[in-house]
């Protein structure tokens, strides 16, 4: 068993707001209550007081391109692997790893073992099995045996619809695929959800309403992403979640607003969000096409995006903590129940003790606990994790100098 650590005078977010707490934990959240704990000497406990300081549950990213993605400008435009200290320096304690528009040199064994690895060195991940295109990438050559014997494996995806780099999928395999991954998902005791990339076209979710209203095929099996991408989307959005779909929305980057700006929307019209997730599209390669459909520049998501949001979000009339109430659920306990992530997204008693600890004026993270480890503290020059020791004295566009771990932020072509 890991040593007991108690963090005292914290303001907990469970993602609910739950005022002045005491909280301990091992591997797992063992107590939360306002009162002080007596504990007995001959059991070390390690003791944080976090007044002034914010705790909230580790973020649940399930949208992440955990092997670099695939240049769309050619061999040389390929975005690389991220490191373990990149997700943990986000708060990213659960992330799920998916292939895009390479599914030639990104494989999905790659995937497996990617994700082995990033749990190995302390966080959580999961996987889609699959890539843009249908039929999907599998390893046994079926989504049912991919969902029921590879453990990492939680649906498929990203399934790309709507977009010019798709396979455009008929009718009848985009039903077939949902068929066999809702089976697979009963049969495994996992989501077993198509993860569906969104393009720009305009028969936006048109594909998939097919599918909903013609076969017995639930309105919730599918989760269109990247669905702030234009108004079009953000509209049809409104109707799916009114049906009761999921959405999930990619978190704005430095100069964005799209994504806040669709959330006000909805949250003005009263829609709620209890079907929203945000995930963050990090690592992989992010194109940007003119009107005929030349790539005219590309840029690399960062995983850091959804505490951005969190800073950056505002609202007349609600208060800094009241939008941190409002917008944690999205970013912790939906994605959980979504994808049927198991003891993930909330500070409840025997859930995993994946924590963030952020400073109550500025919401800067301060601390990382991932599975009951302490992964980031203020005063770390360097992450140490299990295996792994890396110096960030020196870095380049958040990545040591290493040419293997340089993060391309953006890139133009004229």
């Amino acid at each position: 068993m890991k040593l007991l650590k108690l963090l005292k005078n914290c303001h907990l977010f469970s993602p609910k707001n739950e005022g002045k707490k005491n909280l301990l934990f091992s591997e797992t959240i063992l107590y939360k209550n306002e009162k002080d704990l007596n504990l007995d000497s001959e059991f070390p406990v390690e003791v944080f007081d976090m007044k002034d300081s914010i705790v909230i549950p580790g973020f649940i990213d399930t949208h992440v391109h955990v092997l670099g993605g695939g240049g769309e400008k050619g061999p040389g435009s390929r975005t690389p692997e991220p490191q373990i200290f990149q997700f943990i320096d986000a708060g990213l304690t659960t992330v799920v790893g998916l292939l895009g528009t390479d599914s030639v040199t990104k494989t999905v064994e790659n995937l497996i073992v990617k994700c082995r690895q990033l749990t190995e060195e302390g966080i959580t991940a999961y996987m889609f099995i699959g890539s843009y295109r249908v039929p999907p990438l599998t390893v046994t050559g079926s989504v049912q045996k991919d969902l029921m014997l590879i453990e990492q494996c939680i649906g498929v995806g990203e399934i790309a619809i709507s977009d010019h780099r798709s396979s455009h999928p008929s009718f009848d395999e985009l039903a077939r695929l949902a068929s066999e991954s809702r089976v697979g998902g009963m049969l495994s005791g996992k989501s077993g959800k198509i993860h569906v990339h969104m393009g720009d076209a305009k028969t936006n979710l048109d594909p998939l309403w097919e599918v909903v209203e013609k076969t017995a095929i639930p309105i919730t099996h599918f989760v269109p992403t990247h669905m702030a991408r234009n108004v079009d989307l953000i509209q049809a959005g409104k109707l799916w979640l009114k049906r009761g779909g999921w959405l999930d929305f990619t978190a704005d980057q430095k100069s964005e607003t799209e994504t806040m700006d669709a959330l006000n929307e909805y949250i003005d019209e009263g829609i709620p969000l209890s079907n929203i997730t945000v995930s963050s599209d990090s690592f992989g390669s992010c194109p940007t096409f003119n009107e005929k459909g030349e790539l005219i520049r590309y840029e690399s998501h960062q995983p850091t995006s959804l505490l951005s949001l969190l800073r950056n979000f505002s609202r007349k009339d609600k208060n800094k903590l009241q939008i941190l109430e409002l917008l944690l659920p999205l970013l912790t306990s939906n994605p959980a129940r979504c994808y049927q992530i198991p003891l993930k997204g909330k500070i409840e008693e025997g859930y995993s003790a994946d924590l963030l600890v952020l400073d109550k004026n500025t919401f800067e993270l301060r601390y990382v606990f991932s599975k009951g480890t302490l992964l980031k503290k203020p005063e770390d020059n360097g992450l140490s994790v299990p295996g792994t020791l890396i110096d960030q004295s020196k870095t380049f566009a958040s990545g040591p100098k290493n040419p293997q771990s340089l993060i391309p932020v953006s890139y133009t072509h004229l």
